[in-house]
Protein backbone atom coordinates (compact mmCIF):
# COMPACT_ATOMS: atom_id res chain seq x y z
CA UNK A 1 0.00 0.00 0.00
CA UNK A 2 2.78 2.40 0.87
CA UNK A 3 4.47 1.65 -2.43
CA UNK A 4 1.34 2.47 -4.44
CA UNK A 5 1.02 5.81 -2.65
CA UNK A 6 4.63 6.74 -3.44
CA UNK A 7 4.25 5.71 -7.07
CA UNK A 8 1.03 7.71 -7.43
CA UNK A 9 2.65 10.71 -5.76
CA UNK A 10 5.72 10.49 -8.04
CA UNK A 11 3.55 10.28 -11.17
CA UNK A 12 1.41 13.21 -9.95
CA UNK A 13 4.53 15.35 -9.37
CA UNK A 14 5.81 14.46 -12.83
CA UNK A 15 2.53 15.58 -14.37
CA UNK A 16 2.68 18.89 -12.47
CA UNK A 17 6.06 19.85 -13.93
CA UNK A 18 5.75 22.82 -16.23
CA UNK A 19 7.13 22.58 -19.68
CA UNK A 20 9.74 25.39 -20.21
CA UNK A 21 8.10 26.34 -23.50
CA UNK A 22 4.75 26.75 -21.76
CA UNK A 23 6.39 28.92 -19.09
CA UNK A 24 7.94 31.22 -21.72
CA UNK A 25 4.63 31.50 -23.58
CA UNK A 26 2.88 32.35 -20.31
CA UNK A 27 5.40 35.08 -19.52
CA UNK A 28 5.10 36.55 -23.03
CA UNK A 29 1.30 36.63 -22.73
CA UNK A 30 1.55 38.28 -19.31
CA UNK A 31 4.00 40.87 -20.69
CA UNK A 32 1.65 41.67 -23.59
CA UNK A 33 -1.30 42.11 -21.23
CA UNK A 34 0.73 44.55 -19.10
CA UNK A 35 1.86 46.51 -22.18
CA UNK A 36 -1.71 46.76 -23.51
CA UNK A 37 -2.97 47.89 -20.10
CA UNK A 38 -0.26 50.56 -19.83
CA UNK A 39 -0.96 51.82 -23.36
CA UNK A 40 -4.71 51.99 -22.70
CA UNK A 41 -4.10 53.86 -19.44
CA UNK A 42 -1.78 56.30 -21.18
CA UNK A 43 -4.33 56.94 -23.95
CA UNK A 44 -7.04 57.64 -21.38
CA UNK A 45 -4.95 60.02 -19.29
CA UNK A 46 -3.52 61.85 -22.32
CA UNK A 47 -6.72 62.07 -24.33
CA UNK A 48 -7.58 65.28 -26.15
CA UNK A 49 -9.80 67.12 -23.74
CA UNK A 50 -10.76 70.16 -25.78
CA UNK A 51 -13.96 71.61 -24.45
CA UNK A 52 -13.43 70.46 -20.86
CA UNK A 53 -13.56 72.70 -17.83
CA UNK A 54 -10.36 74.65 -17.35
CA UNK A 55 -7.88 73.13 -14.94
CA UNK A 56 -9.10 69.54 -15.23
CA UNK A 57 -6.11 68.45 -17.27
CA UNK A 58 -4.26 65.44 -15.98
CA UNK A 59 -1.11 66.94 -17.38
CA UNK A 60 1.14 68.28 -14.63
CA UNK A 61 3.32 70.76 -16.46
CA UNK A 62 4.27 74.34 -15.83
CA UNK A 63 1.86 75.51 -18.56
CA UNK A 64 -1.05 73.26 -17.59
CA UNK A 65 -1.96 75.47 -14.66
CA UNK A 66 -2.49 78.49 -16.88
CA UNK A 67 -6.25 77.95 -16.88
CA UNK A 68 -6.45 77.38 -13.11
CA UNK A 69 -4.73 80.52 -11.86
CA UNK A 70 -5.43 79.36 -8.29
CA UNK A 71 -9.19 79.93 -8.56
CA UNK A 72 -11.85 77.57 -7.31
CA UNK A 73 -15.14 77.33 -9.15
CA UNK A 74 -18.25 78.02 -7.12
CA UNK A 75 -21.77 78.72 -8.39
CA UNK A 76 -21.23 82.42 -7.61
CA UNK A 77 -17.98 82.71 -9.57
CA UNK A 78 -19.44 80.84 -12.53
CA UNK A 79 -22.53 83.06 -12.47
CA UNK A 80 -20.44 86.25 -12.31
CA UNK A 81 -18.15 85.11 -15.13
CA UNK A 82 -21.17 84.30 -17.30
CA UNK A 83 -22.63 87.76 -16.54
CA UNK A 84 -19.30 89.40 -17.40
CA UNK A 85 -18.93 87.50 -20.65
CA UNK A 86 -22.44 88.51 -21.78
CA UNK A 87 -21.52 92.21 -21.52
CA UNK A 88 -19.99 93.85 -24.59
CA UNK A 89 -16.22 93.65 -24.55
CA UNK A 90 -13.86 96.38 -25.73
CA UNK A 91 -11.29 93.86 -26.92
CA UNK A 92 -9.81 93.30 -30.31
CA UNK A 93 -10.92 90.49 -32.58
CA UNK A 94 -9.27 87.13 -31.90
CA UNK A 95 -6.20 86.66 -34.06
CA UNK A 96 -5.15 83.18 -32.95
CA UNK A 97 -6.41 79.81 -34.14
CA UNK A 98 -8.11 79.13 -30.81
CA UNK A 99 -10.20 82.32 -30.94
CA UNK A 100 -8.88 83.61 -27.62
CA UNK A 101 -9.40 87.35 -27.11
CA UNK A 102 -6.70 89.40 -25.40
CA UNK A 103 -7.09 92.73 -23.65
CA UNK A 104 -4.59 95.09 -25.29
CA UNK A 105 -1.63 96.12 -23.13
CA UNK A 106 1.84 97.40 -23.91
CA UNK A 107 4.48 96.55 -21.35
CA UNK A 108 7.79 94.77 -21.21
CA UNK A 109 8.06 91.50 -19.33
CA UNK A 110 10.69 88.94 -18.47
CA UNK A 111 10.42 85.39 -17.21
CA UNK A 112 10.57 84.55 -13.52
CA UNK A 113 12.40 81.42 -14.66
CA UNK A 114 12.80 79.74 -18.04
CA UNK A 115 9.37 79.90 -19.66
CA UNK A 116 8.09 78.30 -22.86
CA UNK A 117 6.97 80.68 -25.61
CA UNK A 118 4.35 78.99 -27.80
CA UNK A 119 2.85 79.52 -31.22
CA UNK A 120 -0.65 79.28 -29.73
CA UNK A 121 -2.10 79.88 -26.26
CA UNK A 122 -2.53 76.21 -25.42
CA UNK A 123 -0.62 73.19 -24.16
CA UNK A 124 -2.83 70.67 -26.00
CA UNK A 125 -0.08 69.93 -28.53
CA UNK A 126 2.63 69.63 -25.87
CA UNK A 127 6.14 70.54 -27.02
CA UNK A 128 5.03 70.87 -30.66
CA UNK A 129 3.87 74.47 -30.12
CA UNK A 130 6.99 75.62 -28.21
CA UNK A 131 8.77 78.14 -30.44
CA UNK A 132 11.51 79.13 -28.00
CA UNK A 133 12.09 79.85 -24.34
CA UNK A 134 12.37 83.12 -22.45
CA UNK A 135 14.89 83.28 -19.61
CA UNK A 136 15.01 85.71 -16.71
CA UNK A 137 16.64 88.90 -17.94
CA UNK A 138 15.47 88.52 -21.54
CA UNK A 139 12.68 90.98 -22.34
CA UNK A 140 9.60 90.63 -24.51
CA UNK A 141 6.82 93.09 -25.27
CA UNK A 142 3.47 91.96 -23.86
CA UNK A 143 0.78 93.15 -26.28
CA UNK A 144 -2.21 91.40 -24.78
CA UNK A 145 -3.42 89.55 -21.73
CA UNK A 146 -6.37 87.24 -21.09
CA UNK A 147 -7.00 87.19 -17.34
CA UNK A 148 -9.65 84.47 -17.64
CA UNK A 149 -7.30 81.88 -19.13
CA UNK A 150 -3.99 83.13 -17.71
CA UNK A 151 -2.26 83.56 -21.08
CA UNK A 152 -0.27 86.53 -22.39
CA UNK A 153 0.36 87.49 -26.02
CA UNK A 154 3.96 88.62 -26.58
CA UNK A 155 6.14 89.99 -29.35
CA UNK A 156 9.55 88.33 -29.17
CA UNK A 157 12.22 88.41 -31.89
CA UNK A 158 9.66 89.73 -34.38
CA UNK A 159 7.18 86.91 -33.74
CA UNK A 160 3.84 86.82 -31.96
CA UNK A 161 4.07 84.15 -29.25
CA UNK A 162 2.10 83.18 -26.15
CA UNK A 163 3.16 82.43 -22.58
CA UNK A 164 1.55 81.66 -19.24
CA UNK A 165 1.11 85.01 -17.49
CA UNK A 166 1.96 83.78 -14.02
CA UNK A 167 5.52 82.99 -15.10
CA UNK A 168 6.12 86.54 -16.34
CA UNK A 169 6.94 89.76 -14.46
CA UNK A 170 6.83 93.31 -15.79
CA UNK A 171 10.10 95.18 -16.11
CA UNK A 172 11.07 98.78 -16.73
CA UNK A 173 13.02 99.19 -19.96
CA UNK A 174 15.07 102.36 -20.41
Amino acid sequence: MRRNYEEERASALEEEKVNPVQAVIGLVVLFLVVVIFCFASWRITHADRSGTVAGQNTENTQDSIADWDGQTLTPETVESSVAESSQPQESVEPENALGMVFEPVEEFVTAKDVTNLRSEPSTDQGQLTVVTQLSNGQNALRTGINADTGWSRLEYNGEVVYAVSQYLVTVEVE
